[in-house]
């Protein structure tokens, strides 16, 4: 080797140290993958029973279509049960939420970060009934919340169900754990409803439809705790949680969901 090329030699070899000083592999800079939660749209949410007919419309796209079981589902999808019809879907937690028949909903947000084990959890319900089983593994961390039109229900590792009015009014049962239960505290106009998705239903004949009306402003919070009760009325206010009979409450949905939490149990041990 001549002089001059010994020379660019060395010369290159002392450039290329500070890329490999730096080497994102190396540094000590997280790569942008490590903070990235991993959601549904990553095919961590999942239809794992459905019973009947449900539908789905896509954020942004006008058109339905049928959903079957193991579909994935994702972040501001809006889906309605028909009658006779329930559903079952596996959050990226662990977490499972169940629909009624004759239920509308949409899932705001449902992500995971694994590296944080931080979950944030979002179903808004319209009208009908949910049963959650929200996993205690990501328990104080992150979020797990059901919402209607004027209340909010966030939860730990909870077991709790929730009945929504098509007039917003709601109940909210708590079989084990807590719920922070608390008004949505939006001063908005409470609409008379969303619009009804398009399956092949049956059609009521014509009925009148309230318009537009105020949404009660005070704001308030209760923590519901296991086999308590709280009332949500039309207006957005609410009752002091207070407690139910068990036997009063074994209805056959209650029953059935209790069923699916014990399946789910023995397949996790």
């Amino acid at each position: 080797m001549n002089q001059k090329n010994k020379m660019n030699y060395i010369l290159f070899f002392f450039l290329l140290i500070p890329f490999s000083l730096f080497s994102p592999s190396e540094s000590g800079i997280a790569k942008e993958d490590d903070t990235i939660p991993i959601g549904m749209d990553d095919g961590n949410a999942e239809i794992t029973l459905l019973q009947g007919e449900a539908y789905l419309t896509r954020k942004g796209i006008r058109k339905e279509s049928s959903l079957k079981i193991h579909n994935l589902l994702g972040q501001g999808d809006t889906i309605q049960t028909s009658e006779n019809s329930r559903i079952e879907i596996r959050l990226p937690d662990n977490s499972y939420i169940r629909f009624g028949e004759k239920t509308q909903f949409i899932l705001e947000s449902a992500s995971l970060n694994p590296q944080k084990t931080v979950r944030d959890i979002s179903v808004k319900i319209f009208f009908g009934r949910v049963w959650a089983k929200a996993s205690k593994l990501f328990a104080g961390r992150g979020r797990f919340a059901i919402s209607t039109r004027t209340a909010v229900a966030g939860v730990r590792g909870t077991v709790y169900r929730m009945n929504v009015n098509e007039d917003s009014s709601a109940v909210v049962k708590v079989y084990y754990g807590e719920v922070l239960v608390s008004s949505t505290g939006k001063s908005t106009q409470q609409e008379s409803g969303p619009q009804k998705m398009q399956g092949p239903k049956p059609v009521s004949g014509p009925h009148p439809i309230p318009g537009p009306h105020a949404v009660s402003l005070k704001e308030w919070t209760h923590i519901v705790s296991s086999m308590q009760q709280i009332i949500i009325k039309p207006d957005g206010t609410a009752s002091k949680p207070f407690r139910f009979s068990p036997e009063a409450d074994e209805d056959e949905w209650v029953q059935w969901n209790k069923r699916r939490d014990e399946k789910i149990k023995e397949m996790d041990e």
